[in-house]
C-alpha cells in the first residue's frame, strides 16, 4: 500500500471515529431499562403486589388507574403505594392492605408537569372498579416494568401463578417460581 492510500484511509477513519464517541457517552448516560420485577398475584380473591427487591435497601409498591395513559387533561390521577426496607428479596404488598412490617403508605401529592404547563391532581384509590385498567408498579434497585390488569384478570391467576408483562402492552399468567427466576436474572 502506498502511503498516500495509508493516509487518505486514515482521513477517512478519523471522522467515523469522532462521530462515535458522542454516540457511545450518550449511549453511557442512559438511564437502566425498566425490567420484569414486579407481578400481581390474587390470594383469597385479594390483588397482591410481589416484588423482586434485588437485595436494595428500599422499595416501593404502588397500583395506579390506567384507564386513561397519555391523558393528564382535566382526569385526575387515581394511586395508591407504599414503600419500605424491605426483609426479604421478595416482598409481597396485598393492594389497599396493610402494608409490610416497617413499610408506609405513601402520602397522595400533586404532579407538576411544569415542562407542560400543566399540573396532574392526583387523588387517592381506594378501590379496584369493573372495566377499569390498572397498573402495578414497583421499583427497588431498578424500576420495574408495570403490569396492566383489570378486575377480569383475576380469575385466570392460580394459586401459585402471578400476571406479568409480556412485552409493553400485554400480559400472561406464569408460574410464580418462573416469574422469580426471570426477575432474579434480571437483578
Amino acid at each position: 500500500m502506498s502511503p498516500w492510500n495509508a493516509a487518505e484511509m486514515r482521513r477517512k477513519r478519523f471522522p467515523w471515529i469522532l462521530l462515535s464517541l458522542p454516540l457511545l457517552s450518550l449511549l453511557a448516560a442512559c438511564s437502566p431499562p425498566d425490567e420484569p420485577l414486579v407481578a400481581l398475584a390474587v390470594q383469597d380473591g385479594q390483588p397482591v403486589g410481589v416484588l423482586v427487591t434485588c437485595d436494595d435497601s428500599s422499595a416501593r409498591v404502588g397500583v395506579f388507574e390506567n384507564d386513561h395513559p397519555g391523558d393528564v387533561s382535566e382526569r385526575p390521577l387515581f394511586t395508591w403505594s407504599v414503600s419500605g426496607r424491605p426483609t426479604s428479596e421478595v416482598v409481597e404488598v396485598p393492594l389497599f392492605g396493610q402494608p409490610p412490617d416497617g413499610w408506609e403508605v405513601n402520602d397522595i401529592v400533586d404532579i407538576s408537569a411544569a415542562e407542560a404547563g400543566m399540573a396532574v391532581d392526583v387523588e387517592p384509590l381506594t378501590e379496584l372498579r369493573p372495566g377499569v385498567t390498572y397498573s402495578v408498579s414497583g421499583r427497588a434497585r431498578h424500576k420495574a416494568i408495570s403490569v396492566d390488569f383489570t378486575l377480569a384478570d383475576f380469575p385466570r391467576i392460580g394459586p401459585d401463578e402471578v400476571l406479568v408483562p409480556r412485552g409493553r402492552d400485554t400480559t400472561k399468567v406464569v408460574s410464580r417460581e418462573a416469574f422469580l427466576r426471570k426477575a432474579r436474572d434480571s437483578c
